[in-house]
């Protein structure tokens, strides 16, 4: 739809992996006024929201709701009648135990037009990260999704309780797991017909227990497996044996935060994130563009050299350039940038760039806020600032996971993670192992109370593929 004013999307949020969002998805999000969000969609998502969208948490954990069902139907009205675009973000598929058709209900009665846009549902990416094909031509011809609890309007719905087919999966199934095992084997399942549970399905802290209708209760008692965790029982489970891919990764199931000080791009959260590793990126930043004066610009047309630090400040200067009437082609013939990110944005504005190499002395910086350089005029283009949206997710989810290490990039990096600890009264996480990328940052860590060097992630960071690219 064109006109987004008045309009909800609700949207799939996928699995876990922020890359199995699709792209129509994504570009809701890009779009949205407000983001209600539910607790299985991967928070990352978020970033992709512009700087003046709002964020509302429809957490749901058993027995406790965040906000209730009834207020979310109310709240989806109210905006959308406020005249806002605005994104139902739901883990997995919308459809699929989403309660997608009692929210598009609500809107349909207050004539509020609206859309669904599927997601990748959990069970068939969760066995699938597990090795597991929920149909093969030699074990399966038909899959069956489940909740594992009903609620009490629909119980009498199957009164024959038929749970039965070659494959089935059941969500939010851990609580009655015991009674949804007895129940099929009461329908004819044997004893030994095999069950994989899925916890935290396609994400770095994805666990996969194995076992049978007999034997299931047993092993995620002793193995500490509780929600949100997908119940596959079939035959095909076998199959996770030989053809397990994700839990192969080098550092699968590694707790790493990625201490951050600007808004730079995630290099090194995807980095840890492809390896295998659940990672973070800590905290979120927004770009606030500063305004050069007239003067500043006139100088900076005028210099000899310009170099730019960062591909942040390509955009803020050509725009200021364009509305206070200069002509780019006036620019100096001697322009550098200082990484690969920055000539691409360059090039972008049709600057061919050199490499800055050498001496600054006599050359303007264009920089963010703090960048440093004793030789060069630094003029600032723009500051990064914590972005507070965040917090409440920030502090969520540090609670909630057991970290086990924190890269630290800059010294920068490394004062702002502890401020922001301080600031959100997370404690616990104020002297993990700790890596970092060169040898004044270790010491600056040291001195902060950092004693603690995790050398796997070191070892990894030291070998520099993570700057591929640069």
């Amino acid at each position: 739809m064109e006109n987004k004013k008045g309009f909800v999307s609700f949207v799939g949020a996928g699995p876990g992996d922020i890359g199995l969002i699709t792209t129509k998805g994504l570009e809701c999000l890009k779009q949205a006024d407000i983001i209600l969000y539910d607790r299985l969609a991967n928070p990352r998502l978020l970033r992709f929201a512009k700087q003046s969208c709002a964020f509302i948490y429809c957490g749901k954990l058993p027995n406790r709701h965040i906000m209730r069902q009834e207020n979310i139907n109310q709240s989806l009205v109210q905006f959308a009648k406020q005249g806002k675009y605005v994104v139902r973000l739901k883990g997995g598929d919308p459809s699929v135990f989403g309660r997608v058709g009692e929210e598009a209900e609500e809107l349909a009665a207050s004539d509020i037009p609206y859309e669904i846009v599927p997601g990748i549902t959990s069970s068939i990416a969760a066995a699938a990260y597990a090795g597991i094909p929920v149909t093969h031509r030699n074990y399966s011809n038909s899959f069956t999704l489940r909740t594992g609890h009903a609620c009490i309007n629909n119980e009498q719905m199957n009164e024959d309780k038929n749970h039965t087919g070659d494959t089935i999966a059941y969500y939010m199934g851990m609580k009655k797991l015991v009674e949804n095992c007895d129940e099929l084997i009461n329908q004819g399942k044997s004893l030994d017909t095999k069950v994989a549970i899925i916890q935290w399905g396609t994400l770095g802290k994805q666990k996969v227990v194995k076992g049978t209708l007999e034997t299931i209760k047993d092993i995620i008692k002793k193995e500490n497996i509780g929600n949100p965790a997908m119940m596959i029982v079939g035959d095909v489970v076998a199959l996770g044996d030989s053809l397990a891919w994700f839990d192969n990764k080098r550092f699968q199931g590694k707790r790493v935060v990625i201490a951050k000080a600007s808004g730079s791009p995630f290099d090194l959260e995807r980095y840890f994130t492809e390896l295998g590793a659940e990672a973070y990126s800590f905290p979120v930043f927004k770009k606030k563009s500063k305004q050069f004066s007239e003067n500043e610009l006139e100088t900076i047309m005028n210099e000899k050299k310009l170099i730019f630090a960062a591909p942040e400040s390509v955009e803020p200067l050509f725009n200021q350039l364009a509305k206070a009437n200069f002509d780019i082609r006036d620019l100096p013939r001697n322009i550098e940038y200082q990484t690969v990110k920055v000539k691409q944005a360059l090039a972008a504005k049709g600057i061919i760039a050199a490499k800055a190499q050498g001496s600054n002395a006599g050359a303007i910086v264009i920089g963010p806020e703090g960048y440093e350089n004793k030789e060069a005029k630094l003029y600032y283009s723009h500051e990064w600032l914590v972005d507070s949206r965040f917090d409440a997710i920030n502090k969520r989810l540090l609670m909630e996971d057991k970290w086990e290490t924190v890269i630290f990039p800059n010294k920068a990096a490394v004062k702002c993670y502890v401020e922001e600890l301080e600031k959100l009264g997370v404690h616990h996480l104020d002297a993990i192992p700790f890596a970092y990328i060169g040898e004044t940052v270790k010491e600056y860590a040291f001195g902060l109370g950092f004693n603690a060097i995790d050398e796997s992630i070191q070892s990894e960071l030291e070998r520099m593929e993570w700057r591929r690219g640069e």
